[in-house]
C-alpha cells in the first residue's frame, strides 16, 4: 500500500513538472537559438541589441538577449576563436556587466560547453534587495546568447533552471 502511495505521488508530481515546461512559451531569438519563457516576453530593441524581457507570476524575472559582437565591436568568429575560451576573455565578460550593474557583487565565470559552443555562467547578488541575478552566456560564431533570471530574495524555485535549460538550437 504504501509502494503504491508513493508511486501515484511521484507520478503527479511528474506530470506537473511535465505541464509546467509544456506550458511555456518558445520564443526564436533569432535564426539560430531559441528559448522557452513562462508567458510571452516583451522584446525591446535598444542599441541595436533585442532582448526578451517578462516578469513571471512568481515575481523571477527573465530576460533573453542576443549581442553581435561583429556589429557592436568589429569582432567576428575568427577574432574572437582564440580568446573565447580563456579566463581573461571570461572576467572581461564579467567586469563589462558588474560595470552596468554597480548594485551586484558578482562571483566567478565558470568557462563550459553546450553542444560544441562555449558558454559562460555566473551568478550575483544584488547588496540592496538581496535578489539573485543568474546569467548563462552561449558564444555561436560572433553571437553572444544571454540568459538572465533575476531570483527574488529568500525565494526557492526551479524555475530558473528550467529557462536557462531551455536553450535549443534552431533546426535548418
Amino acid at each position: 500500500m504504501k509502494k503504491t502511495y508513493y508511486l501515484l505521488l511521484f507520478a503527479l508530481m511528474l506530470s506537473a513538472a511535465a505541464k509546467a515546461q509544456t506550458d511555456w512559451v518558445t520564443k526564436n531569438l533569432d535564426e539560430k537559438l531559441s528559448v522557452k519563457f513562462p508567458v510571452e516576453p516583451e522584446k525591446v530593441t535598444k542599441n541595436g541589441i533585442d532582448s526578451y524581457t517578462v516578469k513571471g507570476k512568481d515575481s523571477v524575472g527573465y530576460n533573453a538577449a542576443v549581442l553581435d559582437y561583429k556589429v557592436v565591436a568589429n569582432l567576428d568568429s575568427a577574432a574572437l576563436a582564440p580568446v573565447k575560451d580563456t579566463q581573461q576573455f571570461a572576467d572581461q565578460i564579467r567586469m563589462g556587466i558588474a560595470s552596468k550593474k554597480t548594485n551586484y557583487t558578482f562571483g566567478d565565470v565558470v568557462i563550459g560547453k553546450w553542444k560544441t559552443y562555449t558558454t559562460y555562467s555566473i551568478s550575483a547578488s544584488d547588496n540592496i534587495n538581496k535578489n539573485t541575478l543568474l546569467m548563462r552566456m552561449i558564444l555561436i560564431g560572433s553571437k553572444m546568447y544571454s540568459l538572465s533570471c533575476r531570483v527574488p530574495a529568500n525565494m526557492v524555485t526551479k524555475n530558473n533552471e528550467v529557462f536557462l535549460g531551455s536553450v535549443e538550437l534552431m533546426k535548418k
